[in-house]
């Protein structure tokens, strides 16, 4: 037991310091110095050919038979023992901190599993701008992305060093009427870390599969890069195609986030906490090939159905 929370400090402070080095050297997402813009400038990696969040053409996508994900931990039968989850405004976005064994694979990340370390938001400032990722140039309100390492390597620093260090599991947000029942408890918690380095323990971790949409058999894969500076690309990427929904009331808590400590002269709106879409090069954008036979066989039968309505509208 002390090894393990040894390991698991030396991973926590060592994350850290990573993040650190780039607040250091400054971005944001506003369109000044240090936007978006002017990150391949100052992060040279943040320049290179697969580069993420990127525009999913359906129409250029492959079908492939990826499989389905197999995920430890994610259920409420299942819940690591130790599971702990912390959100902090990080001055970027709101991440969920996760200790405990949840784990993913399956799906053709390999032979080894990968690990949760965090999960975080992106979200607009209005409902047709949020999500990094886009689907034939449609944005969503929002985006979460689940955060793994590869258990093949040492830990979350030692992976962020190497071509298949990461997977992130990636979910659009899109509103409903009533409020997400499963989250409320986390979207509770907005109003008291409403500023930069605030952060507050969940009492109960949110269980992973009540908030997760129905379908998982349904993604996009493609490899890429962290969405934010050091723009690392390391990532296999796994874009549902089916949102988590949440309401318009608990939207506009993550949009009353500030972006700078609570003592500031001024405040900075958190909003708009995207990365414009890069350039897909020549990378190859697949789809799960069960996924697709299954739209194509409704796109069929749909097909079908408005001859027959015009045949008989024609009688």
């Amino acid at each position: 037991m002390e090894t393990r929370a040894s390991t698991c400090m030396c991973v926590v402070v060592c994350v850290a310091a990573l993040l650190s080095i780039a607040a250091a050297a400054g971005w944001d997402y506003l369109d000044g110095a240090k936007g978006p813009s002017t990150w391949a400038t100052n992060y040279e990696t943040c320049g290179g050919m697969k580069q993420s969040p990127i525009d999913i053409v359906t129409s250029k996508v492959v079908d492939e038979d990826l499989g389905d994900f197999t995920f430890v931990g994610f259920g409420e039968d299942d819940e690591p023992v130790d599971a702990e989850m912390t959100l902090e405004n990080n001055g970027h976005s709101i991440v969920v901190g996760v200790t405990g064994d949840y784990q993913v694979s399956g799906a053709g990340l390999g032979t080894t599993a990968y690990k949760v370390v965090q999960f975080h938001f992106h979200w607009g400032s209005v409902n047709s701008q949020g999500s990094e990722h886009t689907i034939d140039g449609k944005a969503y309100p929002g985006e979460l992305h689940v955060v793994c390492f590869n258990t093949k390597y040492a830990d979350f620093v030692t992976a962020l060093n190497e071509p298949d260090g990461l997977t992130v599991l990636g979910f659009f947000l899109d509103v409903q009427a009533a409020d997400n029942s499963v989250l409320a408890p986390l979207f509770d918690l907005l109003s008291m870390i409403r500023f930069e380095h605030e952060e507050e323990d969940l009492s109960t971790p949110v269980v992973f599969k009540n908030f997760f949409p129905a379908d998982l058999s349904s993604y996009y894969r493609y490899s890429g890069s962290l969405t934010t500076p050091p723009c690392y690309e390391i990532v296999t990427w796994n874009v549902f195609t089916e949102p988590i929904m949440v309401s318009e009331a608990q939207l506009m808590l993550f949009r009353r986030q500030f972006a700078n400590e609570q003592d500031a002269p001024a405040n900075i709106s958190l909003v708009d906490t995207f990365r414009p879409v890069e350039p897909v090069n020549d990378r190859t954008i697949y789809m799960n090939s069960g996924t697709a036979a299954l739209v194509a066989s409704y796109s069929l039968i749909a097909m079908v159905l408005v001859k027959v309505l015009a045949s008989v509208l024609e009688d």
